[in-house]
């Protein structure tokens, strides 16, 4: 790695705290990268109804005050198909090894999300997408998530968590670090000590 490509990593980390995404800095017009304190974080889009997270690319139009993302895993940039085969395969592998070195917690099983999975199609409105028990994020085709962390291995219901660290995605670890859950985050349902 050269001392360029180190000096243009360093730049582009800072310019994500430096960029102003307030409403008030929102006159420019095209494309940006959603960052921390940008407005529209955590905020659906209007086109493809996904929520807006940190490191998303996005277009921004000051005249109708409206961003949308630019990835093209997502409907609203004009494609919902899956990431090029080569890439996904790159990701997959790499998953797995953060996988092989940072298994889940009390071997909690973890599914991968396919694109025609309930939980990241769009429901009809006024219905909003499925979202994470602890980040409130969307979930998105391809990632991977602990279903029904109360019972996840005898899933009585659909809520979900996120478990995808290869994907920045660490949920289920933020929010049980043990791996265990003894009051069910939907029905507030107590799990009596002796269940598995």
């Amino acid at each position: 790695m050269s001392a360029d490509d180190v000096a243009e990593f360093h730049l582009g980390a800072a310019s994500a705290f430096e960029q102003d995404d307030t409403k008030e800095g929102f006159a420019a017009v095209g494309d940006t990268v959603t960052t921390l304190v940008s407005w529209w974080n955590h905020l659906l889009c209007d086109t493809c109804g996904h929520s807006f997270r940190r490191g998303d690319r996005v277009s921004r139009d000051s005249h109708t005050w409206t961003v949308s993302h630019l990835d093209l895993r997502l409907a609203c940039a004009g494609s919902d198909e899956d990431a090029p085969t080569a890439l996904a395969t790159e990701l997959v592998e790499f998953a797995a090894g953060v996988d092989e070195a940072w298994p889940p917690a009390a071997d909690v099983p973890v599914i991968r999300l396919a694109s025609d999975d309930w939980r990241v199609l769009r429901p009809p409105s006024p219905l909003v997408r499925s979202r994470c028990l602890f980040c409130a994020h969307t979930f998105r085709a391809g990632e991977r998530i602990v279903v029904c962390p109360c019972r996840p291995e005898d899933a009585a219901c659909g809520a979900a968590v996120h478990r995808d660290p290869a994907a920045g995605l660490v949920c289920w670890e933020s929010w049980r670090p043990s791996g265990t859950v003894t009051t069910c985050p939907v029905t507030s349902a107590h799990r009596r000590q002796d269940e598995p």
